[in-house]
């Protein structure tokens, strides 16, 4: 599945009480690997990771399936698709452990993760597919 998307990015807001690398280990527990820019905008850091590689999504893929969250993972992969952008948010404490919660009402704010695709139907289908009673049917 390697032509699904053309580009992912993940960003989040890194505070003063929080630790960068540990903010880039939550964002590469969700997707890796990322190139990172940072950039100051006073109150916080904008981290910004970016990536062109073919396995960028893998992880996500395995979490979905392991988490067993596969139904919740499609709903949220089609309520953020705009055109060519398909746009999600993830707890970024939960991240950091190496799961996944799409409960994003965290005081630390979330990871957003960008995922820029020509094809946004058979990318959900191959990393969300729908499922009868948690079994994938497509």
């Amino acid at each position: 599945m390697s032509e699904v998307f053309e580009e992912v990015e993940v960003e989040a807001y890194v505070y003063p009480t929080e630790d960068i690398e540990k903010v880039k280990k939550a964002m590469l527990n969700l997707v890796s690997p990322l190139e990172f820019e940072a950039f100051d905008k006073g109150d916080y850091i904008l981290l910004v990771g970016k990536t062109r590689d073919k396995k960028a999504l893998q992880r996500l893929y395995e979490l979905f399936r392991g988490q067993q969250i596969l139904d919740t993972a499609r709903a949220m992969l089609e309520e953020g698709y705009f055109g060519e952008e398909i746009i999600i948010k993830v707890h970024k404490q939960v991240a950091y452990v190496g799961k996944v919660n799409f409960n994003e009402e965290s005081p630390l704010g979330p990871i957003t993760i960008i995922i820029r695709t020509k094809d946004p139907q058979r990318l959900m289908k191959w990393l969300a597919p729908r499922t009868k009673d948690g079994v994938p049917i497509e």
